[in-house]
């Protein structure tokens, strides 16, 4: 399957799209055959199915079915998909519970892609051990391989005290133990696996565990949701990416007294809900994510926003590709101290500082490769921090 990547970036899926490319890698062992098919799956978070207020989602019964017609309508279709935990919304009542499972179930059902795979969050699973999503979606946590790429699911919520658990990460050593230092890992999980705020719950009590585990990999990346909303970090080599919610977004870590969803504004409809695509090449391991925000219409134009991190000595992705005449914003970021981004062919020159989103918004008028580079002293390896952009027709 040959996706154009002007199809891609018009995804209207509702969760994380992850194009990986079958491009040669200077290390064969991670993706093996060169003329393997280019593929991506899409991951979905925190759907939420059962959640009923007004005044924080009016549309609670309809952005699941809005997501399903978003991707059923796709020119290309993913291989795979993933929902990353809190398909349903927490109830007490086990038949809610199970009458819940079953309508998400069903309107999952309508997808036309078949290969479909799930994993529970807390609202799901930890006020039964995960029983009663095993009946209707089968394991919590699993492994298989797709073109060469390792994926693996691990459960943090089943264990309501936010753990993983030693059985299971036994398990979790025993799969890696099967994979090559050098082999594409990617890792699903609901929680974050660091410690993002564990005041709020955001964290996982051994996540450190797994961590240590995967440490010894050198291309390893983690996907989860829990959280409503994006966060990006780096644990050693490990970069962890969260999905926005489906339901309904929350504050910043720490940044309210109490954490409690966001209520809905009737200025700004679905906004800190909604969708990315993130492309990844196999042989650089570069990530490429594209925002989008959820519309009232499927058909309505969303802005793209190319998401950039920098740290000590490089930006990922070191390389961007936009259409001549097609607006974006790229938002920058800075996972360790202050760089610059200096573009200057196109009119660009920002700081970039840590903890902070810097949006700089791009329409480029002509095609040709405009290089950039980080223009304050971050150490000896600073000049070699650079980068790309290509402007295609």
């Amino acid at each position: 399957m040959k996706i154009e990547r002007r199809d891609f970036l018009k995804l209207a899926g509702m969760g994380s799209a992850i194009l990986v490319l079958g491009t040669r890698s200077l290390e064969s062992s991670i993706i093996g055959d060169a003329e393997q098919d280019d593929f991506f799956f899409i991951q979905l978070s925190d759907t939420h199915w059962g959640f009923n207020d007004p005044k924080i989602n009016p549309d609670s019964g309809g952005t699941l079915k809005k997501a399903v017609a978003a991707i059923n309508s796709m020119k290309s279709q993913p291989d795979f998909i993933i929902f990353t935990g809190d398909v349903t919304h927490t109830t007490d009542d086990p038949n809610e519970r199970r009458k819940r499972m079953t309508e998400a179930r069903d309107i999952i059902g309508g997808l036309n892609v078949k290969n479909v795979r799930l994993m529970p969050g807390e609202h799901d699973a930890s006020l039964d051990n995960g029983a009663i999503f095993k009946e209707f979606f089968g394991e919590t946590h699993y492994a298989f391989n797709h073109k060469n790429v390792n994926f693996i699911v691990v459960d943090n919520v089943s264990d309501p005290t936010s753990s993983i658990g030693d059985t299971q990460l036994q398990w979790l050593d025993g799969e890696l133990k099967k994979l090559d230092k050098n082999s594409r890992i990617v890792i699903f999980t609901h929680r974050p696996l660091f410690d993002l705020y564990p005041d709020w719950d955001w964290w996982t009590r051994d996540g450190a565990k797994a961590l240590d585990l995967l440490k010894p990999y050198k291309n390893v990346t983690v996907f989860y949701g829990h959280i409503h909303q994006e966060n990006h970090h780096m644990t050693d080599q490990i970069s962890h990416h969260s999905a926005k919610g489906m339901m309904y977004p929350l504050p910043a870590p720490g940044s309210v007294p109490k954490k409690a969803p966001i209520p809905w504004n009737t200025g700004e409809p679905y906004k800190g809900i909604g969708y990315r695509s993130v492309e990844a090449t196999t042989e650089k391991a570069d990530l490429v994510l594209v925002e989008y925000p959820v519309k009232a219409e499927l058909t309505s134009q969303a802005e793209q926003i190319i998401k950039i991190t920098a740290k000590k000595f490089e930006y990922s992705p070191s390389e961007i590709r936009l259409k001549k005449g097609v607006p974006v914003v790229l938002e920058l970021t800075s996972l360790d101290r202050k760089h610059g981004f200096n573009c200057s062919k196109l009119g660009i020159r920002t700081d970039i500082e840590p903890g902070k989103v810097t949006r700089v918004p791009l329409t480029p008028q002509n095609t040709g490769i405009y290089n950039f580079h980080c223009d304050v002293f971050c150490g000896d390896g600073h000049d070699d921090m650079t980068g790309q952009i290509i402007v295609e027709d």
